[in-house]
């Protein structure tokens, strides 16, 4: 075998070994259990006006999903939050006191069901006191409940997360003009 021959093979066995990784990961990604869709009514705010967040999960799968709210100071906590700047550099946490509440509803999705929107305040976490363009996405970890064997998932099998889309919030400076109304916005 001559060495042109030789690569050729390697480059062959390595081609397919991309592809089993990469039809592996897709195939992980399409089971996963729930979807994440998140929105916000204003897209557009002022400095020091407050952004809210909406999140909804939907069970893609043919088991019953845990969908549990954890409240704390104005947002649910059973999500991750990732808020960027325009830079591309993570949005600094407030520094909070915790106020001693936190609030807890059992939830659990059948197959096909869509959860109410949960999420909350996500200016009472991050801080968007600067104009520019915020990007947020949310993540949720794939977990049962073991009071509930039903559910599907346990956080002890390191199953990825399942991750939303990404939206854009636009900070406008205090001193701005109104943001203008969506054109399809209830008059």
């Amino acid at each position: 075998m001559d060495d042109k021959e030789f690569m050729r093979k390697i480059l062959f066995g390595f081609g397919l070994s991309m592809l089993a990784l990469a039809g592996i990961a897709r195939a992980q990604t399409e089971h996963q259990p729930f979807t994440i869709t998140i929105s916000t009514d204003k897209p557009q705010v002022k400095v020091g006006d407050p952004v809210y967040l909406n999140i909804v999960i939907t069970n893609t799968s043919d088991h019953d999903v845990d969908c549990t709210v954890n409240w704390s100071n104005a947002l649910d906590r059973n999500y991750t939050y990732e808020v960027t700047g325009e830079d591309g550099r993570p949005v600094p946490k407030i520094e909070k006191t915790y106020h001693g509440w936190s609030k807890t509803w059992p939830c659990i999705l059948k197959a096909g069901e869509t959860d109410t929107p949960s999420g909350g305040r996500i200016s009472s976490l991050y801080d968007f006191s600067h104009p520019g363009k915020y990007t947020i996405q949310v993540s949720h970890p794939i977990w049962g409940d073991e009071n509930r064997p039903e559910t599907v998932g346990k956080v002890e099998n390191n199953q990825p997360d399942v991750k939303s889309n990404i939206i854009t919030i636009t900070v406008l400076p205090a001193d701005s003009k109104p943001p203008e109304p969506a054109a399809d916005a209830p008059k």
